[in-house]
């Protein structure tokens, strides 16, 4: 009977401990794995934002290259109809345009280095999160066979406790078969030695 229910046992905390630590990983390298993830993720964000800035500058170098042409033209159109006023104006008019559109063709270029930096750091990152959840696989295994060896231990002992009590049960249900049988022994002892009546 004991050998049945500690095999029953034994297979009970077998099953449970493969279940446990089936997806067991220390919850710091699970919150450090989403710390990294959320950093990843923050990181693409300012690479799509920089993509963007870059986008809008030269949209707007664009824009401020088209503006100072058209004040060109204006100013050649005021000095030939003798307009010298108004030809002085559109001239300023187009070295503004002119100066904003080389400020933001320098403003994407340098979104551009901006850019490039970001991307390195997000490939690194990326290359980190790929490495850590190697690591992080790893030591869920790890972690399994050292939470399995400990329970291994821990039911081990249990086992031999309960042998322990299996063979003292065996040794008391012996003796206790032995002062039966003694006992049957001094009864039919006394019979013997008593005499007739």
């Amino acid at each position: 009977m004991f050998e049945k229910l500690r095999n029953a046992f034994r297979e009970a905390i077998d099953n449970f401990h493969e279940e446990l630590n089936r997806d067991r990983v220390p919850e710091a390298v699970d919150s450090l794995l989403r710390g990294m993830r959320d950093e990843i993720t923050d990181a693409k964000v300012r690479l799509g934002d920089l993509e963007k800035q870059i986008t809008r500058a030269l949209k707007e170098a664009e824009s401020e290259e088209k503006q100072a042409a058209t004040a060109r033209r204006r100013g050649e159109m005021a000095e030939k109809i003798g307009d010298e006023e108004t030809a002085q104006v559109a001239r300023e008019f187009a070295e503004k345009h002119g100066q904003r559109k080389t400020l933001l063709e320098r403003k994407a270029l340098a979104l551009e280095e901006e850019l490039e930096f970001h991307q390195e750091e997000y490939e690194d990152m990326l290359a980190q999160v790929k490495e850590a959840e190697a690591k992080r696989n790893a030591l869920a295994a790890q972690s399994g066979r050292a939470g399995a060896r400990d329970s291994l231990n821990a039911a081990d002992d249990l086992f031999a406790e309960l042998d322990r009590m299996a063979e003292k049960i065996g040794d008391e249900d012996a003796r206790a078969q032995a002062a039966q049988s003694m006992g049957d022994f001094e009864l039919r002892g006394e019979d013997y030695a008593s005499p007739p009546r």
